[in-house]
């Protein structure tokens, strides 16, 4: 075929292009028209069906006889709706029941607009109808909502004499237009030889810079319009190329998972984060039932692309670490292809936090219930006479005074404890470690007498280390008064340190010891290996978890090693900085 058979074929070919989109455009608006002019016929229709209807009881069979009445006389199809959305009487299926709050005509009255309209296939007649909802309000409050629905194949006929009319119109006027166009290519077909090349360069390579190098009087302006269309294109693909660069990186950067699965179900887009939270890599390509182990994430993506709707769940799952996931769903029809988009939030450690912290009133509640009932037992027996025994009342105060005191240290040790959470930092001191240790150790010199415990320092006495003693004090004395309180009577309590490029400190006792299972949780706050006792010692439980968080807080760690019968051992281990 010859070059010039492929101009007019070409042309011809888009000039009925043109005129099938401008004819569809025209119906279009038509269309809408008609449509919006029904719309408004249905909103005076529902206003004059409103004034008809009983607002002191939506439910009434008044209501429902009025609709039906109405609903037998005409065409439309009437539903009356309460303020949440669920039907409450339906003209065309009195049984029909359910939520249509999700509705688009629905949910705009709903969120405060005086109508509502879309046009969609119902779900229940399986055509296209025409919806209007109306509020059915009284003294400004929302009573609920009467929706209105019209098959678009009632007017749809009302359109067929305009149709026949614009596509003669656009039909004579694309002739003549073809006529025009055919008669320049036949006048002037040398210019499109000279740019035809030059903008398929254009397109073969967007990022250079191809120019129209002819000068020719008679084109000039073609000729110089390519060229700021080549400098325009070729700018415009750098920009895109620059922030398709820039969407990738903070694509992969984002701190949630984030995926993209296609109308197959394979991942299209998969950032690093939904990976790491997966647990796999390059899952680019590959099906999401091959990729994912959990079932239940399995089944809200099911869900979704079955219910082609949104979906927002927390769930837990095991990919294979146990993670709780805040999982957004949202099916995306687009015209190339449905694809179903994910958002996934890892809540594992908010959830944690939640727990510690439900835990920790619980169990602050408790600690702090104890010694105040014994005080307030106390003070009414007293009170109701027995403060006359003077014996009674020397051991009702002892008593009290015990309670008091353990509540006392329950206080100062949750004032500890919130240090850390204010983390409050300070200049760093250097302490002499021996003569450190030695003062803590004296604070306890009667309680050690008593017990008959003797304490062993082990390290150099000219020893120096630079810490926040706000901090490490709180360290030593709790390691001192943990391994005190848990010793036997006439016993040993080794402490040795040594100093390097990172402080070792060791505190061992003989006493009780630890079983396995209870050393995985003596960090924790209020957990006592030994309930019964530490209360009857007067102690609090918080301890241990305050030589934890100060450990973590000075950068160092703490463990321990320790047998049933035969004592423990606890090490602290810091960074020594010079």
């Amino acid at each position: 075929m010859k070059k010039w058979k492929v101009e007019y074929w070409a042309s011809f070919l888009i000039i009925c292009g043109l005129f099938i989109g401008s004819w569809q455009l025209a119906n279009h608006f038509y269309t809408k028209e008609l449509v919006d002019q029904q719309e408004e016929f249905l909103s005076d229709y529902g206003k004059y069906l409103i004034s008809r209807l009983d607002k002191t009881q939506l439910t009434a069979k008044k209501n429902q006889r009025v609709l039906d009445h109405f609903s037998s006389e005409t065409t439309e199809r009437l539903t009356l709706l309460n303020a949440r959305g669920r039907i409450l009487h339906d003209t065309t299926d009195p049984q029909l029941t359910g939520n249509r709050a999700n509705r688009p005509e629905v949910h705009t009255v709903l969120a405060g607009s005086s109508t509502g309209a879309s046009v969609r296939k119902s779900a229940t007649l399986k055509k296209e109808l025409l919806y209007t909802a109306l509020p059915i309000e009284k003294n400004h409050k929302l009573l609920g909502v009467l929706r209105l629905a019209k098959d678009t194949a009632a007017f749809a006929p009302k359109t067929t004499n305009f149709r026949h009319s614009i596509f003669i119109v656009l039909l004579i006027f694309y002739l003549i237009l073809y006529a025009i166009i055919a008669y320049l290519f036949h006048q002037r077909n040398r210019p499109v030889e000279t740019v035809l090349p030059v903008l398929k360069r254009m397109v073969a390579e967007p990022e250079k810079s191809n120019f129209v190098l002819q000068n020719s009087p008679q084109w000039k302006e073609l000729y110089r319009t390519v060229n700021q269309l080549s400098e325009q294109l070729n700018e415009t693909y750098a920009a895109y190329t620059s922030t398709e660069k820039q969407f990738t990186t903070l694509f992969h950067e984002l701190m949630i998972g984030v995926f993209i699965i296609d109308e197959a179900g394979r991942f299209v887009m998969i950032n690093k984060t939904m990976e790491e939270l997966l647990s796999v890599g390059g899952a680019t390509g590959q099906s999401y039932w091959q990729v994912i182990e959990d079932p239940n994430l399995i089944r809200l993506i099911q869900q979704v692309s079955t219910e082609k709707n949104q979906l927002h769940q927390e769930i837990a799952v095991k990919t294979p670490r146990s993670l709780n996931l805040d999982v957004r769903l949202r099916y995306l029809a687009n015209p190339a292809g449905a694809q179903i988009m994910g958002t996934v939030y890892d809540l594992t450690h908010v959830r944690n936090l939640e727990k510690i912290q439900r835990d920790f009133v619980g169990n602050v509640s408790h600690e702090l219930k104890t010694p105040v009932t014994s005080l307030i037992g106390f003070t009414e027996t007293l009170l109701d006479g027995a403060m006359e025994d003077p014996a009674l009342t020397k051991e009702f105060l002892t008593i009290m005074q015990k309670d008091a005191q353990r509540l006392q240290h329950l206080i100062q040790d949750i004032i500890e404890l919130s240090k850390n959470a204010e983390h409050v930092s300070e200049n760093q001191q250097t302490v002499l470690l021996y003569n450190f240790i030695q003062q803590q150790v004296e604070l306890y010199e009667r309680t050690l007498s008593k017990k008959q415990i003797q304490i062993i320092i082990d390290g150099s006495p000219t020893a120096h280390f630079k810490t926040q003693p706000t901090f490490f004090q709180p360290i030593i004395k709790n390691l001192i008064e943990n391994a005190i309180q848990y010793s036997p009577v006439n016993s040993q309590i080794l402490i040795t340190f040594t100093l390097g490029a990172s402080l070792e400190l060791k505190v061992q006792d003989f006493g009780i010891g630890i079983s396995k299972a209870d050393q995985a949780r003596i960090f924790e706050r209020f957990y006592r290996v030994d309930k019964a006792r530490s209360r009857h010692s007067g102690g609090t439980g918080l301890g241990l978890s305050i030589v934890k968080e100060y450990s973590e807080i000075l950068g160092g760690t703490v463990t321990v090693e320790s047998h049933p019968n035969v004592g423990s051992t606890f090490t602290v281990t810091l960074p020594n900085e010079k």
